[in-house]
């Protein structure tokens, strides 16, 4: 920025803009001066940051453990300083994600695409005709593709954000909202699945299973499908009373939207999120 003394005019080195004040009006910019220079107002630009940066994240935690619905809610009505931004704070958890012991439900060995009822002879071969120009062997081809798959597997969990997107704005087409507030939504949903489902829940089974070992001696095997049925029926109760705040909904259609939504979800998370992922892990291969 260059500043007219006279004046008090700023012409801003950004955009060519002249204005007065310490901030463009037309592209944001700031205007620096020499003590913006100084070392101590680099340590003074951290701490705003670690500061900013810890109080929005925990606030948007809090909110979303504690009241389901109310970020969207606000975030749609144009109430945002104050959160990490949904989608921003995805990305921050399945980062946490890729760093985190899970369950392996979303990275599936090979073997479970060349038995699936839908695509299994699709599966088979095309793992036949990598054989074929690899030369690799069928469990030297498995362990690559579970090596790579652990990673793709949840970036792609981004592609749950539009498609859960576009299937409530689907079922909710009476209710008028854009496809942002739907999308903001179904943002809000995917975080608490990820949070509870990934994170947290796995953290918390794990515990459970070191008390067993001390008190009993002996691990307590907890299967998957029991693990499953605890995650989807804690994300279908926050769903319920998220799209009461959100979609201002009674109970009941509440309960059936959830319900429908939870359907939907697992038959898109078992037969076209990881085809998809089957697909790109096999064009890493190549």
């Amino acid at each position: 920025m260059t500043e007219n003394v006279v004046n008090n005019i700023v012409t801003c080195k950004n955009c060519g803009h002249t204005f007065s004040g310490k901030y463009c009006n037309l592209c944001g910019e700031k205007v620096y001066t020499l003590r913006d220079k100084k070392v101590w107002y680099l340590l003074e630009e951290v701490t705003h940051f670690i500061t900013h940066f810890e109080g929005t994240l925990l606030n948007t935690f809090k909110v979303v453990a504690t009241q389901p619905g109310k970020l969207s809610l606000d975030y749609c009505d144009g109430i945002r300083k104050k959160y990490f931004k949904p989608v921003s704070f995805f990305l921050l958890l399945v980062v946490i994600y890729l760093f985190f012991p899970v369950f392996e439900s979303l990275n599936q060995r090979l073997e479970y695409y060349l038995h699936n009822p839908l695509y299994g002879n699709f599966a088979i071969s095309k793992i036949e005709s990598l054989q074929k120009s690899s030369g690799l062997s069928f469990n030297q081809i498995s362990e690559i593709f579970h090596e790579k798959g652990e990673k793709i597997s949840k970036f792609l969990l981004l592609i749950l954000l539009p498609f859960s997107a576009i299937f409530l704005q689907l079922l909710l087409y009476k209710k008028r909202r854009l496809f942002f507030d739907h999308f903001i939504f179904a943002t809000e949903i995917n975080i608490f699945f990820l949070l509870w489902g990934f994170l947290l829940f796995p953290l918390l089974l794990r515990l459970l299973q070191y008390i067993i070992i001390f008190l009993a001696g002996q691990p307590f095997l907890f299967s998957d499908w029991l693990a499953g049925l605890v995650i989807f029926g804690v994300v279908a109760i926050y769903i319920t009373r998220a799209a009461k705040r959100f979609y201002l909904l009674k109970t009941g259609p509440a309960i059936l939207l959830s319900v429908i939504f939870m359907i939907y979800y697992f038959a898109f998370i078992q037969f076209i999120y990881k085809f998809i992922l089957f697909l790109v892990v096999l064009t890493q291969m190549h």
